[in-house]
């Protein structure tokens, strides 16, 4: 009897089709990283699904795997904020065969929080590190001291902070969001800090680091938490200290890209040890947003240097509605670039200065202060290329630096974030710093 109703089931399936029982994503994952998964669940076995009979909107790159009851789309880049995604797989069929048919399945991304910092505008009150979102007013002070220089974020429970000593030194402390509670950590010697970075691996920090007593100016330094509090030197070429005159994380790993004193850019494995020289450039711009390229400078301009094979691409800045502008700090993007660029007007004798996206071909203008009476600093662009966080001083004539002995800024410094698909700005903080 138990044979005969386990083959009437077998027959059921066989000439309805397979039929999705659940899905499972990451939605918060899903727009800051890239190889996310979605995994789609029938009620039985199936025949290989290919990727041409699978459709995701919006569009998306991906590929696709079969396991026993399971397929699974693996997106090739990080997908939008606060977006729904409708993906359809047409002709799925029983392992056996059969009858074929379409799992349907909606999923909507999510909007991780995002963090900045908001200085004091005197030295007697506390500084902020705040959490908020891509859009709305909500905003949550998650760590409040006197001091802060910087922060950088460990998961997202939890931050190491760099805070100013009263000989104008540096402090470096893990702090908890959940809980308020505080670890001092005793660096290598007295000194200060600089360009405070976190790893995507959630344990690993890093910084420049420059002693008071002059035995080390720019040393890059990483600490791996869950091996211990010793902070470690990155090693050079040659085995000593590596001065650097800045770096970055790449996206993924623990792995770093660094410029040093001497204009060499070197990627380091800080795993295993590895350092590989990637070229001799004039500065260190930024990474991609995929981790694939350096974005650098040579003595002719801007360079997108590929990491696999090490090749070249020089580029210039597109026009500006016709106009050539004179190119300033980038970053890469896995289509395009952001970049700070200035556009001079010989007739009237002045300049306008903006951040626009560049497709290669023509750049269009993302943001420019009002009346052109602001400064446009530091920017960073989201991990899904869908948003970009520009600090700006909005009078320029009207700043007061906020003092501080690291990395001074305008007390009046504000963030925009824009939409880079359209221009619109969506949100803007009284702050800097922010980390997507």
């Amino acid at each position: 009897m138990l044979a005969l109703l386990c083959a009437a089931f077998a027959a059921l399936g066989y000439f309805q089709g397979p039929k999705l029982t659940a899905g499972q994503v990451d939605g918060d994952l899903a727009v800051t990283r890239s190889g996310q998964q979605l995994r789609l669940f029938a009620n039985q076995q199936l025949a290989e699904v290919d990727a041409a009979d699978v459709t995701i909107t919006p569009a998306v790159d991906f590929t696709v795997s079969t396991s026993a009851a399971i397929v699974a789309m693996q997106f090739g880049a990080p997908l939008r904020y606060d977006a729904t995604y409708t993906v359809e797989v047409a002709g799925v069929r029983n392992a056996s065969g059969g009858q074929p048919s379409t799992l349907r399945y909606e999923f909507r991304t999510g909007s991780p929080p995002l963090y900045y910092l908001d200085r004091a505008d005197s030295a007697e009150q506390p500084d902020e590190i705040v959490r908020t979102g891509v859009r709305g007013a909500d905003r949550t002070v998650v760590y409040s001291a006197t001091g802060i220089q910087d922060f950088a974020l460990i998961g997202d429970r939890s931050a190491a902070v760099t805070t100013s000593v009263a000989d104008g030194t540096s402090a470096l402390s893990l702090v908890s969001f959940d809980d308020g509670g505080v670890e001092p950590l005793t660096l290598p010697a007295a000194g200060t800090i600089e360009n405070l970075r976190a790893a995507d691996d959630g344990v690993t920090v890093g910084f420049q680091f420059s002693a008071s007593d002059g035995s080390g100016s720019g040393i890059l330094t990483t600490l791996d938490l869950d091996a211990g509090r010793t902070f470690v030197a990155v090693a050079g070429l040659d085995g000593s200290p590596l001065a650097v005159t800045d770096w970055f994380f790449v996206p993924g790993g623990v792995s770093l890209v660094a410029h040093t004193t001497d204009e060499r850019v070197l990627l380091v494995d800080t795993a295993s040890g590895i350092t590989t020289p990637l070229g001799t450039f004039t500065s260190l711009e930024s990474l991609s947003t995929d981790g694939t390229r350096v974005g650098v400078t040579n003595p002719f301009g801007p360079v997108a240097l590929t990491i696999a094979d090490l090749e070249e691409t020089e580029f210039a800045a597109s026009p500006v509605e016709g106009v050539t502008p004179f190119p300033g700090e980038f970053q890469l993007m896995r289509d395009g670039l952001v970049q700070h660029v200035v556009t001079v007007s010989y007739e009237s004798n002045d300049f306008t200065n903006m951040l626009v996206y560049d497709n290669g071909t023509v750049s269009r203008e993302l943001y420019r202060t009002v009346e052109d009476r602001g400064s446009i600093g530091d920017f960073e662009v989201s991990s899904n290329d869908q948003y970009v966080a520009i600090e700006v001083v909005p009078v320029v004539e009207t700043a007061v630096s906020d003092g501080s002995p690291v990395d001074p800024r305008a007390t009046s410094i504000t963030t925009i974030i824009v939409d880079i698909s359209t221009g619109a700005v969506v949100k803007t903080v009284a702050g800097f710093g922010l980390e997507w």
